[in-house]
């Protein structure tokens, strides 16, 4: 039986672009007001030029979305004339920022209605590549837990997450389903730990040689009908 979902979150369970673009926007709007003397430095081009030296000197939070903002920022503040501990403090002031309107989001309208229901009939948990936080959302208590990149230290398609999640929920691959709307870092990243898959192709995209889900679907209208046509076939292997 399937006793586990995992689910991804940005562009699965919303569209993460418009509310990456408004937190964005907010943080330089707050850094301009608050922090004029770092006006001139929080620019684009310097912002990229100091973000190609951190990750050169520390490669590995490439894919850590908390860890390199804020090193980004304390640099940033940093090269405005602020010391070491003062620079730290304004990057988390300034973080924090970011980070209420990075969880500022408007969902998808099917959403709160699907969760509703996998919520009823199995356990959940999110994995994500990003930094949002399901309680800030309000849909910390649809989960059982919540694994990132930044807190099991690897991004997807590494199988950290999946295999925290499988490791929490006390339950095999086989008795799995995880839910995501990326080829690789979602269905083959779970496919080859054994997990059940289910792609969320919302906007028809043409699916990659090497990508194989178990079912594929264009709504979260049709998500719900699967997960539960899969349980009835894992149930039922005759039919």
């Amino acid at each position: 039986m399937i006793k586990l979902i995992t689910l991804d979150l940005d562009n699965t369970l919303w569209d993460v672009t418009p509310v990456l673009i408004a937190a964005e926007s907010k943080l330089q709007e707050y850094i301009h007001t608050h922090i004029p003397e770092a006006k001139a430095h929080y620019q684009w081009d310097n912002l990229s030029q100091i973000r190609k030296e951190i990750l050169r000197q520390r490669p590995e939070v490439k894919n850590l979305p908390t860890t390199l903002r804020l090193n980004l920022l304390q640099d940033c503040f940093m090269q405005a004339g602020f010391r070491t501990a003062a620079a730290e403090q304004l990057a988390q002031e300034a973080f924090d920022i970011f980070l209420t309107y990075r969880n500022n989001i408007p969902l998808f309208p099917e959403t709160l209605p699907l969760l509703t229901r996998l919520s009823q009939e199995f356990e959940l948990i999110a994995l994500s590549n990003g930094n949002a936080d399901i309680n800030r959302v309000g849909l910390g208590h649809f989960f059982r837990a919540h694994f990132s990149a930044e807190s099991v230290g690897k991004p997807k398609p590494a199988p950290d997450m999946f295999e925290s999640a499988l490791a929490h929920a006390q339950v095999d691959a086989s008795e799995a389903i995880h839910i995501g709307d990326h080829q690789e870092e979602d269905v083959e990243a779970a496919r080859r730990l054994g997990f059940h898959t289910i792609w969320f192709n919302q906007h028809g995209k043409q699916i990659e040689q090497t990508c194989e889900p178990t079912v594929q679907v264009h709504t979260l209208n049709e998500l719900e009908k699967a997960v539960f046509a899969l349980c009835e076939a894992k149930k039922n292997p005759a039919l």
